[in-house]
């Protein structure tokens, strides 16, 4: 036999002695052995906040008594409490055949991992010449359930949704799982301004919650909003994905311009002009800090604070300004308004014509216009109310000719 053959035989040789030893568990050999063993885990499977017991007993395997005995546990997992004295020590065995049975009381904590966990232990026996230790691992399983945090209800305040509104988002949360949902946190993805997350926290089994979103619809349509609950439960952090559907009815912004009064209606150049817009609003909340900002080009003011509005409540924008130029005009009008999400704008324009000072050609033929136009509208009148004398006139005669036939 060769050097090579007779060193992988001898490698085999101490490969298996090492494998039975560790498959047998026994500290010591020959007449001089002990051995731990896990008899009972009872319940064997280990819930969250739950207590179990580990019975461990000590046997001896050889033909001596053996003597100055200690078992300890040298490592507990955080998830474990342990109630009795993790040393136990005993002089000697009485018999050869002798055993000593231990029992552990341990009691996973409320937030214990599911999963496996291990208690690792020690045996040492012997006399002061010889000292044998051997280490065990003993796994024990905790069992855990999963939360199920779902989505129970929609409500929207309004019920019906117009662009422009501000809603109210209300979600029912409910825990549909058999554990504890924790840190609950519900995420909205959708792409209006307002809030887009929010959260619960604590959700018991059975427990329900509502979840407060609000937001601004200021475009119309049907939209599909991922809603995102993150949790914690027996087995960590969770994510699940839901989804609602919202839909914002077409209306434009609830401020609209009631009327425009310019006073004087036709101004001349150098004359002191009142501009006066009524802002009305027409939506269901309340609107503030109105403002409405007039881009004319003459000397006088350009702005008009109207402050609050209630709904179906209209307001007044005065100016004044000098219009110390002659021409035609569309002013640039933009009112501004804030809400629960920032300031809002809408835009609109008002038609303006000063006449020149001098022109007075030119206001003799606009007052002919007027009074033509005026006498236009007299004489239509006119030939209209004796158009319809004449016809009821004839309407009379004819009726009363035909009763006078029927005498006949």
């Amino acid at each position: 036999m060769d050097q090579n053959t007779k060193t992988t035989y001898l490698f085999l040789l101490v490969f298996a002695v090492l494998l039975i030893g560790i498959s047998t568990g026994e500290a010591g050999s020959g007449d001089e052995c002990l051995r731990a063993v896990v008899e009972d885990i009872s319940p064997s499977s280990v819930g969250i906040d739950e207590e179990f017991t580990v019975g461990i007993s000590l046997e001896n395997c050889g033909n001596t008594v053996p003597e100055n005995i200690t078992f300890e546990i040298i490592s507990i997992p955080p998830d474990f409490i342990v109630t009795e004295n993790l040393v136990a020590h005993f002089p000697k065995f009485i018999y050869s055949s002798s055993e000593r049975q231990l029992t552990y009381h341990v009691r996973t904590t409320p937030d214990a991992k599911p999963g496996p966990h291990i208690i690792k232990m020690k045996l040492t026996y012997g006399n002061e010449d010889v000292i044998r230790t051997t280490y065990y691992e003993v796994e024990v399983t905790v069992i855990g359930e999963h939360a199920e945090p779902r989505i129970s209800s929609v409500r929207t305040n309004p019920e019906y949704i117009y662009e422009g509104d501000t809603v109210d988002l209300r979600l029912g949360i409910e825990n549909f799982g058999k554990a504890i949902g924790k840190s609950v946190d519900i995420g909205l993805g959708h792409e209006f301004k307002g809030i887009k997350n929010t959260t619960i926290g604590t959700l018991g089994l059975n427990g329900s919650q509502t979840a407060l979103f609000k937001f601004k619809a200021n475009r119309s349509g049907t939209f599909d909003i991922p809603v995102i609950i993150e949790y914690e439960d027996d087995y960590g952090k969770q994510k699940d994905e839901y989804g609602i559907k919202i839909t914002v009815l077409d209306r434009k912004g609830s401020l609209n311009v009631a009327s425009v009064k310019i006073d004087p209606v036709i101004p001349q150049k150098g004359d002191t002009v009142e501009l006066t817009m009524r802002i009305e609003n027409t939506g269901e909340n309340t609107i503030s800090s109105i403002r409405v900002y007039y881009d004319h080009p003459f000397k006088g003011l350009k702005e008009s604070y109207i402050g609050t509005l209630d709904p179906n409540e209209d307001g007044p924008a005065v100016i004044t300004f000098i219009a110390d130029q002659a021409g035609e005009y569309e002013l640039p009008v933009t009112i501004t308004y804030s809400d629960d999400f920032g300031e809002e704008q809408i835009k609109t324009n008002i038609n303006l014509i000063v006449m020149k000072k001098d022109s007075g050609v030119g206001t003799a033929i606009l007052i002919l216009a007027i009074l033509a136009v005026i006498g236009g509208l007299i004489y239509y009148n006119y030939r209209t109310t004796k158009s319809k004398d004449a016809v009821i006139r004839q309407l009379m005669e004819g009726g009363g000719n035909s009763a006078n036939n029927k005498k006949q």
